[in-house]
């Protein structure tokens, strides 16, 4: 019996060395096997974005477009974003690290985010001013470059920041007081800071911590900037990504250990501003409430939360077969774009949804093993960023799909319908493949042999009369 059972393994086990090893003569690196699963998961955006629109053909009003225009729009923006792939693929990740290149995209961001709001030029739908209008019906949403610009921004600064000092602080000195066009501006914010130091000594009654002179980190002051404005258009689900890739990205680098006691505190700080955003603005509270309780009121706030959740659960364990979903027939608002995922997990089942849980996780594998891999510290930071860039946007929108998290605008990457998005998404990966490309180049340069002369051939060479 012992026998068979060993001999009987034995088959199984050369059967997947054999898959893994056909494997590995395939995919000889990490570029190529980042492109694997992300074939996997835009082959899924494109079926379920068919099956999730090509219902709206059968609707009448003026609020629906037809099912070619709409799945023509977002082929235009696929080739598109292939396009945008290819030049950031061919641009070399380390000319990032020129102070001149982030101006440049800092002012042409900062420029996209106000356009937004000039009557003639933004455009508004659902009480929100988000986009920029185009030609053929088409909408920009300068809001996802900024996702991506802060973390560029996050991984130039973190390599700078750590260049100068050797670790990664919680706050720089900076000494602006003595500029004549600030000084105005240090005297109010030395008054401030005079207050704090006394506050803090009247609660510790020890002396104050806190110097004029001291700011946080430049890490997070252009990301701070775009989620400021994205905030005003409105959209805090974008803001709160915009400003937290940048956060995950220095907890990875890991801050100096004498000023992790002092997060607690800025972590209090960023609840303070929080609450009164969402306790003092009603659609936000009014998400919050729908999360914490939906089906409370499944008519009214609760009602895409509830919607959604029985679009999942109504899927079971094999689906309910492509194009068969019910939900998307006007049961569900929103399912072509943000709540995407509730389709594709109706018609597909929870097999479905274990296959898209298990390519986003293949992708963050391989995107973090393109981090490790990287030769310099901002291809390994900014490796990080983009791989959870998709990775985090992801879970996100699961978890908001499933009633885990609050509604928000966050898609899910290469599922959800959306130009801008998907544009984005693709500008990460060729980044992403260029970072894996150095490393790749890299490895050859390390390991090329070459002809070393031996002593006699050196001494002969370098002892050989002149002619």
């Amino acid at each position: 019996m012992q026998e068979n059972s060993h001999t009987s393994s034995k088959p199984s086990s050369s059967v997947w060395q054999n898959i893994r090893s056909f494997y590995r003569s395939i995919i000889k690196h990490d570029g190529q096997g980042i492109l694997v699963p992300l074939f996997g998961i835009i082959l899924i955006g494109f079926f379920n974005g068919y099956s999730a629109t090509y219902t709206t053909t059968l609707q009448g009003g003026d609020n629906w477009k037809p099912f070619w225009f709409l799945l023509g729009k977002q082929l235009v923006f696929l080739g598109a974003g292939i396009l945008v792939a290819w030049r950031f693929y061919l641009f070399d990740y380390r000319k990032w690290a020129d102070s001149k290149v982030q101006l440049k995209m800092f002012l042409f961001l900062l420029f996209l985010l106000l356009i937004v709001f000039l009557p003639f030029l933004g455009h508004g739908a659902n009480g929100a001013r988000r986009w920029i209008g185009l030609p053929y019906g088409m909408t920009l949403q300068p809001s996802e470059f900024a996702k991506l610009a802060a973390i560029i921004w996050a991984a130039y600064s973190i390599d700078r920041h750590v260049k100068k000092h050797g670790r990664m602080y919680l706050y720089e000195y900076y000494d602006w007081g003595g500029n004549t066009r600030l000084h105005g501006l240090w005297s109010w914010w030395n008054r401030v800071i005079g207050k704090l130091n006394a506050l803090w000594k009247a609660l510790r009654g020890t002396p104050g911590i806190f110097h004029p002179n001291l700011l946080v980190p430049a890490v997070f002051t252009v990301p701070f900037v775009y989620a400021f404005i994205t905030m005003f258009q409105p959209d805090m689900g974008t803001a709160v990504l915009i400003f937290s890739f940048p956060v995950i990205m220095t907890f990875c680098v890991g801050y100096y250990k004498g000023h992790r006691k002092y997060l607690g505190i800025a972590f209090g700080v960023v609840l303070a501003i929080a609450y009164p955003l969402i306790a003092f603005v009603s659609y936000r509270l009014d998400r919050v409430r729908a999360y914490y309780d939906p089906w409370s009121d499944t008519t009214a706030n609760g009602y895409q939360v509830t919607q959604s959740i029985l679009s999942v659960s109504i899927g079971g364990f094999w689906g309910e077969g492509f194009t068969k979903g019910i939900s998307k027939y006007n049961y569900l608002p929103e399912a072509h774009t943000d709540f995407a995922f509730s389709i594709f997990s109706q018609e597909f089942g929870l097999l479905g949804v274990c296959l898209v849980i298990f390519l986003f996780l293949w992708f963050t594998k391989y995107g973090l093993s393109i981090a490790r891999q990287s030769r310099d510290l901002l291809g390994q930071v900014l490796a990080v960023g983009l791989t959870f860039f998709i990775t985090i946007q992801a879970f996100f929108n699961i978890a908001m799909v499933v009633g885990m998290l609050p509604v928000t605008g966050v898609p899910l990457p290469f599922i959800s319908y959306g130009g801008s998005s998907l544009v984005t998404n693709f500008a990460v990966i060729g980044i992403l493949l260029n970072i894996a490309r150095r490393n790749e180049y890299a490895r050859k340069q390390i390991g090329t042999t070459r002809h070393l002369p031996s002593i006699g051939e050196e001494t002969r060479h370098r002892f050989q009369p002149k002619a």
